[in-house]
């Protein structure tokens, strides 16, 4: 069974590979965490730059509402294509960037998608150029910032792509074992090509959404409101009171509930400690998550464990059965 401790020396093995990816090539590595998943086992915890596209071009095309949601309208059409062909893709976004993108496959089901890009290719620049310059008149901006910002932007050997696609890869490998040495049950996942609710088109205010993705990856830290408030440089009680009226729920009921959903999954795992459950999911201590869990689910943490793993088992055979198989029907 994984405890606290039993996992602390893995804390940061994935983000530590995708890093030495990264030095050798000047690409950036980032996982699409369309499940949670990564919230469940520790040695895939990232970062934010490691979830994110954060070189200075991505941040510079972000700066706007606008360029925000075509971002996010490019990397969805590049998920969804994966989640339908089940197989990884290359190419180029928008804005003239190339990457590559490979699927995390557990139990023939996609629990996200690692990305490697954020890169220009050498011989494809009036490429990428005519790509912003048709990106820039569509919108009605001008594309001096932008062709002036690409340049900045690292350039690779086309010749050496196939190599740069082997390394994701062992990436996404690497990944599978970690998964699968922590026992994840990839059938109690729900596969969301847009990763948090922020991102569902919800016609919500900045502070709201900065809430919802703060506390969705988030979740394994102990933060409260007063927390969240500062982080957003806000009062707690007009944050409460915003988000009550915008989600239609209290800021304190869904954070227990997001993180009680959270744990609900992670008890379907056999080799998740209730204490390491309780730790993962931001609660101060196993005592202060069986009461909130307890109270949300109507059972203690222990037996809801329990009863998933009688759920599980698959159903016993008679003693005739076991010897000689079913009985025949007798008309």
């Amino acid at each position: 069974m994984v405890t606290s401790s039993s996992v602390t020396n893995f804390a940061s093995l994935l983000q530590q590979v995708m890093i030495i990816a990264e030095q050798e090539t000047g690409m950036h590595a980032t996982f699409d965490d369309l499940t949670g998943i990564r919230f469940d086992v520790a040695a895939m915890r990232l970062d934010w730059k490691h979830l994110y596209h954060t070189c200075e071009y991505c941040i510079f095309a972000k700066s706007t509402p606008e360029g925000r949601r075509d971002c996010i309208r490019n990397k969805i059409a590049v998920n969804k294509l994966v989640l339908h062909r089940k197989r990884g893709t290359s190419g180029f976004c928008h804005l003239g960037l190339f990457g590559l993108a490979e699927p995390l496959i557990i139990d023939n089901r996609i629990l996200g998608v690692f990305y490697y890009d954020s890169v220009l290719v050498r011989g494809q620049e009036k490429f990428t150029r005519a790509k912003i310059q048709r990106y820039c008149t569509r919108r009605g901006i001008e594309p001096a910032p932008f062709l002036e910002k690409c340049k900045e932007v690292p350039a690779i050997d086309a010749k050496k792509i196939s190599n740069y696609r082997e390394t994701l890869r062992t990436i996404v490998d690497l990944t599978v074992f970690l998964c699968k040495m922590n026992g994840v049950q990839a059938g109690s996942y729900q596969i969301k090509p847009l990763r948090l609710p922020y991102m569902q088109g919800q016609p919500w205010p900045y502070i709201i959404r900065e809430s919802l993705l703060y506390i969705h990856s988030h979740l394994h830290e102990p933060f409260n409101i007063k927390d969240l408030a500062v982080h957003l440089r806000c009062h707690p009680d007009f944050l409460s009171r915003k988000f009550k009226k915008c989600v239609g729920t209290k800021l304190s009921s869904y954070l227990r509930q997001v993180r009680i959903d959270r744990a609900k999954k992670m008890l379907e795992n056999p080799k998740l400690s209730i204490d390491y459950i309780a730790e993962h999911t931001g609660f101060s201590d196993r005592v202060n998550f069986g009461k909130v869990f307890h109270r949300l689910v109507g059972l203690p943490p222990g037996h809801y464990k329990s009863k998933l793993a009688v759920e599980a088992q698959p159903p016993k055979k008679n003693a005739s059965e076991a010897l000689c198989g079913p009985l025949p029907t007798v008309d």
